[in-house]
């Protein structure tokens, strides 16, 4: 927003891949963003059958992406401390947990080259925010990216 010669028109929308059947909907206004602008793009959101969710702040990986990413770091160390399976882990989150999928699956349906490059630009604007997990590095360099490839932690 701070490059444009609008700031106060400047507004971040993120859909969620694929957006056919993701729902939600970050918007990330800037610090300068006018109410007005906030308030349409809300209104869009809702007119395109999605559910906003206001990231209030402007902070690598928005609200979504702060969390999910750590957690798929963290349970491949969950993995590797522990010896339980991808099938352990995401049963576990799903039925105990509730999510509707479990961490591994939902980084095979998101994509590793995605959260690769999410979590590395997260870290290099935000330090607390962990580095690739060395299995998400190995699996990106082999090209394994999940649905998108064929393989990833599922094939």
């Amino acid at each position: 927003a701070n490059t444009t010669s609008r700031p106060e028109k400047f507004i971040g929308i993120h859909f969620f891949n694929p957006p056919q059947l993701m729902k939600l909907v970050e918007i990330i206004p800037g610090e300068k963003t006018a109410q007005e602008i906030t308030d349409l793009t809300k209104e869009y959101v809702k007119s395109v059958n999605k559910q906003a969710v206001l990231c209030r702040k402007d902070v690598p990986g928005f609200i979504i992406n702060r969390l999910f990413i750590p957690m798929v770091h963290e349970a491949c160390f969950v993995k590797d401390r522990t010896g339980a399976t991808l099938e352990e882990i995401d049963s576990a989150v799903k039925f105990k947990l509730g999510f509707p999928m479990g961490i591994f699956e939902l980084a095979d349906f998101t994509g590793m080259d995605v959260i690769h490059r999410a979590t590395v630009e997260m870290h290099l604007r935000d330090k607390k925010v962990i580095n690739p997990h060395p299995l998400v590095e190995k699996m990106f360099n082999e090209k394994k990216l999940g649905q998108k490839s064929g393989e990833g932690y599922y094939k």
